[in-house]
């Protein structure tokens, strides 16, 4: 798989070690390794990121291959705002930490469905805990402007969802896709 392009693909994992079902869950073993190691590890092997981060509210105890941001932990949206600022993202690419099974080629697969498809979101889930979400800067920037939703800041990306929708629920939603068939055009 190859696609090649300029922009900076930032993959941005984000940790927290405050789960509140299951604290410090990143930092337990999986055949010797930290789960958050090897998420990390499986994120690097991704051919069509530029570069990859964990972005935590904590300073992480484990050692890490990738850069650490620390950012807020109760506005992760903001947390996943400043962390791609700082690295100059122009699309991120945002995978959890509890994710131990990530798979490098369904993550280059999501990357190459977002810039085949002209999007500036996809949702990528064959199953849970492959799941990968990709987003231009634009909308990760609007939606930190905009969202004052506790839970949307949250959560990252339910604004960028709900902005994104091309399924037809509604007359807006029909004029939203509308607009989406004129662009493949």
């Amino acid at each position: 798989m190859s696609l090649k392009t300029s922009l900076n693909v930032l993959g941005i994992i984000q940790a927290r070690l405050t789960s509140e079902r299951f604290p410090n869950k990143i930092l337990s073993k999986i055949g010797g390794k930290e789960i958050l190691i090897h998420c990390i590890e499986n994120t690097l092997k991704a051919r069509l990121l530029s570069q990859v981060v964990v972005a935590s509210p904590h300073p992480l105890l484990v050692i890490l291959t990738v850069p650490l941001f620390i950012g807020s932990e109760q506005d992760v949206l903001g947390r996943f705002y400043e962390c791609a600022k700082k690295y100059k993202a122009d699309t991120v690419v945002r995978l959890t930490a509890d994710c131990p099974f990530l798979d490098p080629l369904i993550i280059d697969l999501a990357v190459v469905y977002f810039f085949t498809h002209n999007l500036p979101y996809i949702y990528f889930a064959p199953v849970d805990g492959l799941d990968v979400e990709v987003f231009s800067m634009e909308i990760l920037k609007e939606a930190h402007k905009n969202c004052t939703n506790p839970q949307d800041r949250e959560h990252v990306t339910p604004y960028m969802r709900r902005k994104t929708k091309i399924s037809i629920d509604t007359t807006q939603d029909l004029e939203r896709a509308r607009d989406y068939y004129d662009l493949g055009r």
